[in-house]
């Protein structure tokens, strides 16, 4: 009779060597925030010291991908009539600097500059160390790769906008849609097991529904592969919904609204500033997403702390308590 005992040592060293091998995350995180104007009454005085509270810079860098839309044209020149305000130097620039973090370059304002203002953000982005999609020389643009160690699936960013072409140059450009979706049925293609993320700049100011063109151009998007699209421009928060239908099951949210918006004063001091959180389940590829609820003061933006089940006991004990008042 054989002896399927085996020894300690033996047991410790399978145990030691599962205890010390990563295992692979199987949730991704996304942390997508709406419209960020770095600039116009952010330079009122008093100018905002920080722009995050240290625990809400905390609680993002612990996701595993943190995105926002850079609504922002460099320093130029000359400039669109009327919009200064979507103007920027760096000043702030180095405070949006996460490790999970990138910025994304298509859309309406990107190009108030004209060509030498996007070049001018596009130097700023890059000496900031902040990673972009979207602003890229004619010819040359390519997917922005998100991994981070564990996953196990690569995670890319790929952005457009049918509303950032007025005002860009020979040289530096956007994707227009019908080049973005062929970018992202190619990458499809080629890494077949790859997670896609699509940021948008679409929509109508003011309006909380998805546009007709958003609705088609998202069931497009997901048919080419697109695994999570986030559309901003509304400045409002809309809603989200899964394309069932659709090959990935894709995950849209038609407007992430505002988030550090210098675009007008109105935003400084804000009740209700969101970030949209995402989470993919790597193993069988369903998503859900709930919004995350903060607000800012002189700028700066913070969580508001989050409820506990005590919370909700001592709540439900002051009612009962009036009750039997």
């Amino acid at each position: 009779m054989p002896n399927i005992c085996r020894p300690p040592c033996l047991l410790l060293l399978i145990f030691l060597f599962l205890c010390c091998c990563p295992a692979h995350a199987r949730y991704l995180e996304i942390l997508a925030a709406g419209d960020v104007t770095l600039g116009g009454g952010m330079r009122d005085t008093p100018m905002p010291s920080l722009l995050f509270a240290p625990e809400t810079r905390r609680r993002i860098e612990q996701a595993d991908v943190f995105l926002w839309n850079c609504e922002t044209a460099g320093p130029a020149s000359f400039s669109k009539e009327n919009l200064y305000i979507f103007h920027a130097d760096d000043m702030f620039f180095p405070q949006m600097r996460f490790a999970n973090g990138a910025a994304c370059t298509a859309n309406n304002h990107v190009f108030d500059g004209y060509e030498e203002g996007a070049a001018n953000l596009l130097h700023m982005l890059e000496q900031n160390g902040i990673a972009q999609n979207g602003l890229h020389l004619r010819g040359h643009y390519a997917p922005l790769l998100l991994t981070t160690p564990g996953h196990q699936a690569p995670v890319y960013l790929l952005t457009g906008s049918p509303m950032s072409q007025i005002g860009s140059g020979p040289q530096v450009v956007t994707l227009t849609y019908p080049l973005l979706r062929e970018w992202i049925h190619a990458l499809r293609q080629a890494v077949p097991e790859s997670l896609i993320i699509v940021y948008s700049h679409d929509g109508e100011e003011g309006q909380l529904e998805p546009t007709l063109r958003q609705r088609q151009w998202a069931n497009i998007f997901a048919a080419a592969g697109a695994d999570v699209l986030l559309f901003a421009h509304s400045h409002l928060y809309g809603g989200v919904e899964i394309l069932w239908d659709s090959p990935r099951r894709t995950l849209v949210a038609w407007s992430l609204g505002n988030f550090l918006f210098g675009g007008n004063r109105r935003w400084k001091h804000h009740r209700d500033v969101r970030l949209l959180r995402v989470r993919v389940d790597l193993t069988d590829g369903n998503k859900d997403a709930v919004w995350l609820l903060g607000h800012t003061d002189n700028w700066q933006f913070s969580f508001y702390p989050a409820r506990t089940p005590e919370d909700d006991l001592s709540r439900k004990e002051r009612e009962d308590s009036h009750k039997d008042g």
